[in-house]
């Protein structure tokens, strides 16, 4: 038993020096007197909304050590690995320059975004930042900002008026309908007004981040048969349905189908596959 105890620590003490030092293996690196300058984060993302003429942002940075006198710090454009172009795409305010004043350790830039060159397809800017009396550290030394454009729901909806471009279940295309937004509480909603066969509203969820719309299971008002109901829903497989608030463009793919009183699926429209319903903001 004394020699299984003796074993037993001496593997207790192996483990303990392996955990230290990988431990310290780990961690960040640690620098002892100067002060070396990086970014607070790697990735950034910038959003222009439409309808403005920029959207400006802040880059934050910072030193492993609050400096001692005052530093001029530069952010630097790595054009080569970067779409964005620096003067047509974004301007970095007060001449790419930020002054990091003693006793700091934390600084911040300024990029105007100009909301005209973006598109909803993202561009991207790698930075470096850099200065002439202070050292870069080895981590967080390159940031990658994505910037485009975003539309406001308010941009989408418009006018309220749009065109039934592309239609299967109320074809031929280019009927005209009312479209609203509606919330409540986590429920966003597009209200296709007056749409079905009997009048009533076609209604869809809506997703604002990921612009993505769900078919809720709702009547058409058309009876093919006694004791029958044509239905609209999601379809169970196949594309989603989206929209584009950038665009005005509102893509449903719609399972038209037939329901017996009971809520028994008796058949369906278009093959049993989804058919396609495009409202274009007019």
């Amino acid at each position: 038993n004394f020699i299984m105890k003796k074993l037993f620590n001496i593997f207790l003490g192996c483990a303990s020096l392996l955990m230290v030092a990988y431990s310290c293996e780990a961690e960040q690196p640690y620098y002892e007197g100067d002060s070396y300058v990086h970014f607070q984060v790697d990735t950034q993302e910038i959003l222009a909304t439409a309808g403005t003429p920029y959207a400006d942002a802040k880059i934050d940075y910072g030193t492993t050590h609050a400096v001692n006198g005052d530093h001029q710090v530069k952010l630097v454009l790595d054009q080569a690995n970067s779409t964005a172009v620096e003067g047509v795409d974004f301007q970095i305010l007060n001449n790419n320059t930020s002054t990091l004043v003693s006793g700091s350790a934390n600084g911040q830039f300024t990029i105007r975004v100009l909301t005209p060159q973006m598109t909803q397809s993202p561009k991207f800017a790698v930075f470096k930042v850099q200065s002439s009396t202070l050292p870069s550290a080895v981590f967080s030394n390159k940031l990658t900002v994505r910037m485009s454009l975003t539309c406001p729901i308010s941009n989408f909806i418009g006018t309220g008026l749009f065109t039934n471009t592309t239609a299967y279940w109320m074809a031929p295309a280019g009927a005209t309908y009312q479209v609203q937004n509606v919330s409540s509480g986590s429920t966003n909603q597009f209200i296709i007004k007056e749409y079905m066969d009997d009048g009533s509203d076609l209604k869809v969820n809506y997703d604002p981040t990921t612009y993505q719309v769900s078919i809720p299971l709702q009547p058409t008002g058309y009876a093919p048969a006694a004791g029958q109901m044509a239905y609209a829903s999601d379809p169970s497989t196949g594309p989603a349905s989206t929209f584009n608030p950038c665009t005005r463009v509102l893509t449903l793919k719609v399972y038209w189908h037939v329901r017996n009183t009971a809520g028994t699926i008796l058949g369906a429209y278009n093959g049993g596959q989804p058919a396609t319903e495009v409202f274009t903001g007019n």
